[in-house]
């Protein structure tokens, strides 16, 4: 099942201070202006949400801020600086825009900012760093000897602003599983430097299952491929899978296979060389069982019926 996108909380821009203090969610923050606020400026533009596992947020200020808090209960926040961020003082650390600043549960939030800065959040559960401690075969180790300040390297820092800045541009195209993805690169990023060296986490489990249904997509051997059940077979999870998709070719694997499908219909359809041919033949053959579902996937992908591409081709 195709989990949902971006589901906005929050989307809003203050030109009050004790109204963006009230309306954050998550946090508890109390921000101070740093200087005078001219008349109808707005200060800050706040976008809020969650998608998959991850709660998301960003935040652009226009002013000077100092703020002070805590972050968000049960949860390990990641700050990814935007483009419009120079400098940040933030908790006894002078950080730039290729710093990622890390919120630990129970920590204090403590930061002055320059004017007109923009910064991306993801924040997940701690289980899920467990999680991921426990499958690189690490000791979660004490949250003190963490550091709260990393370098990530550019393509990270790029990837990172390419799926997070879509909540201020098209939230809807936010992707769960590149999400996903994301957080694992970013925790192991944070952990290498501790002096920990995770172990890969199985990419040999999910390149088999991924290689197996891009093998079953290039025979054309997907009427009956399911992907729950090569997930079983090859001891891996379906998140597993998602990412290793994702990071092979920017979409999951259902949206993947689905693709597949609709392609060889049209292939089929389109060498129909005799009128006995049927759509219903076409859909069988190819794993496709509810018909209006069918039409609707194939004009959206094609542009055109399927009855439009058979009467062409008979």
């Amino acid at each position: 099942m195709k989990r949902q996108g971006f589901q906005a909380s929050l989307v809003a821009e203050f030109s009050d201070v004790d109204q963006l203090c009230h309306d954050i969610r998550n946090w508890d923050l109390q921000f101070q202006l740093l200087g005078p606020v001219p008349a109808r400026q707005t200060i800050a533009k706040i976008i809020q949400g969650h998608a998959g596992q991850c709660d998301c947020t960003y935040a652009r200020f226009h002013m000077n801020f100092d703020q002070r808090g805590a972050p968000p209960q049960g949860k390990v926040t990641f700050t990814i600086p935007g483009k419009r961020l120079q400098e940040l003082w933030w908790r006894g650390h002078r950080t730039g825009e290729n710093d990622v600043l890390v919120y630990l549960p129970g920590t204090e939030l403590r930061s002055i900012s320059a004017e007109d800065f923009e910064v991306h959040l993801i924040a997940v559960d701690v289980a899920v760093i467990a999680d991921y401690f426990d499958r690189c075969g690490l000791t979660v180790p004490d949250p003190a000897k963490l550091p709260s300040v990393f370098r990530a390297p550019d393509n990270i820092l790029r990837k990172a602003r390419s799926i997070l800045g879509k909540l201020d541009e098209q939230p809807a195209l936010v992707d769960p599983c590149a999400l996903d993805a994301l957080v694992e690169k970013l925790v192991n990023c944070w952990v290498v430097q501790t002096g920990l060296q995770p172990r890969s986490l199985a990419p040999n489990a999910s390149r088999i299952v991924m290689e197996e249904i891009v093998a079953a997509v290039a025979s054309d051997d997907i009427a009956d491929l399911r992907i729950s059940e090569l997930c079983r077979r090859g001891g891996i999870s379906r998140r597993a899978l998602e990412i290793a998709f994702q990071d092979k070719f920017g979409t999951g694997p259902a949206a993947f296979v689905k693709s597949a499908r609709l392609a060889h219909a049209r292939r089929q359809l389109q060498l129909a060389a005799d009128a006995d041919v049927t759509i219903a033949d076409v859909m069988d053959d190819v794993g496709f069982s509810h018909v209006g579902q069918f039409a609707q996937d194939y004009r959206r992908m094609f542009g055109e019926r399927p009855s439009d591409t058979l009467r062409r081709h008979s």
